[in-house]
């Protein structure tokens, strides 16, 4: 009965009903080859949600691929469609990321230090002098005090830079007397972080750079510019100056880690993550000596381990403290909180006379705040977030001021912060806009 109506079909309609049935036996013969474990399909690749309070490692450095493809460290792929004798896949040579470039996204990271995190949290470097280059210190010529230049009024308030720091280093509010052509701090209270004494007379205090203008020379400062130099020596951004005793300033003089300490030992974790975040700001070099010396002291920092070091940050006049002239890491600060989940982020609370700001994350999603700030009165006091920060979904992070941070806190400056009637607290995003604010 086929056959006969197999005749009867006109040549043409024959040719197109035996091209159907042969079109048919391919697709059958290609799903049971699909559904033979001997075979199989193609690997898709899943995007993996890193755990926020975990920390991952890599086994192998970041390099490219044979075709100039960038690659995740350590990562080791399945070749799609290949496998072993024994029906396995194969893996792919290191250092592969996937069957194409972009078939997996990647993320950003802070600088790498080359050692792994050990801790729960991914907010804590491997190494706390991770950024800080290594340089052996050649000796000391041609350095003269004077080529660093006076204090200065940067903000033209009639305050030199030492009137700004017995003001903002003032546990109290500070009186100040304004009615000549230069501002001057009449009264306050400070505590000298090296020993802990209270001052009371203005007198009793010095305003110490924590990295001594002549060891800036030796470590690079020497091949700056008069207004780089300058700048350094007036630099009110970055924990350099302290309002301290005579006596601890005349002992420390242009001494390195290696060659002083404060004499409060509770003081040295501070010190020595004021000593790391200036010369990484400012990138100078640190010999071996002095960075034995600075993991020795930041090891006494609480918990045993410092606080993350901030990322570099600009000068006061604006320009970046990165020489030019000189080699040193390189920092990339970008933000990879989505944008839908940036406004879940706010200042949760404000402790003025406890020195703490606490920022807390209300999204769904861990926060990345590389470039992500804090300010107080405009861009006076800030607060840069390490890069790669990660504030896991539903938590909070105090940033400290005033003192040593506790374990789990972010450290500030170790003078006060929060001192004044009114001061707010701004955190502003990697764009430059504020997102939450509240006051004391």
């Amino acid at each position: 009965m086929l056959r006969d109506r197999w005749s009867a079909w006109s040549r043409p309609r024959r040719v197109v009903m035996a091209s159907v049935i042969v079109l048919i036996g391919i697709v059958a013969a290609a799903g049971i080859a699909g559904s033979n474990p001997k075979h199989p399909g193609q690997v898709v690749w899943h995007d993996q949600v890193a755990d926020p309070t975990t920390t991952s490692t890599s086994t192998s450095p970041a390099g490219p691929s044979p075709d100039g493809t960038p690659s995740s460290p350590g990562a080791t792929t399945t070749v799609p469609g290949a496998a072993g004798a024994d029906g396995t896949p194969v893996p792919g040579p290191p250092g592969t990321s996937g069957p194409t470039a972009s078939s997996r996204p990647t993320t950003s990271s802070g600088p790498s230090s080359g050692a792994t995190a050990t801790g729960p949290s991914s907010t804590v470097p491997a190494d706390p002098l991770a950024g800080l280059r290594m340089a052996a210190e050649g000796p000391r010529t041609g350095y003269d005090r004077n080529l660093f230049g006076n204090w200065i009024d940067a903000d033209h308030d009639r305050c030199d830079t030492r009137e700004e720091v017995l003001q903002a280093q003032s546990t109290t509010p500070p009186q100040t007397d304004y009615s000549g052509t230069a501002c001057k701090v009449l009264a306050g209270d400070w505590v000298s972080l090296y020993d802990g004494a209270v001052l009371t007379d203005r007198t009793q205090v010095e305003i110490d750079h924590v990295v001594a203008l002549a060891e800036a020379w030796d470590s690079g400062a020497s091949a700056w510019d008069a207004t780089r130099r300058h700048d350094f020596a007036n630099d009110l951004t970055h924990p350099e100056l302290l309002a301290v005793s005579s006596s601890t300033n005349h002992a420390k003089g242009d001494r390195d880690p290696a060659e002083w300490s404060p004499p409060k030992a509770g003081a040295q974790c501070a010190f020595a993550s004021d000593w790391v975040v200036v010369k990484v700001a400012w990138n100078l070099s640190a010999d071996p000596g002095e960075a034995a010396a600075l993991r020795r002291m930041l090891a006494t920092c609480p918990g045993g381990r410092p606080n993350p070091t901030p990322a570099p940050a600009s000068t006061p006049t604006g320009q970046s403290p990165t020489s030019p002239t000189t080699a040193g890491p390189t920092v990339t600060t970008a933000t990879t909180v989505p944008a839908g989940a940036s406004g879940l982020l706010e200042v949760a609370g404000l402790d003025c006379p406890g020195e703490g700001v606490t920022v807390r994350n209300g999204g769904s999603a861990a926060a990345d705040l590389s470039g992500w700030s804090i300010h107080d009165d405009g861009d006076k006091h800030t607060f840069a977030f390490p890069v790669g920060y990660r504030l896991a979904p539903g938590a909070s992070v105090t940033v400290r001021s005033g003192g040593p941070a506790r374990p789990g806190e972010l450290q500030w400056l170790n003078s006060a912060v929060w001192n004044n009637d009114g001061d707010t607290a701004t955190l502003v995003d990697a764009g430059g806009t504020a997102r939450s604010t509240r006051s004391c």
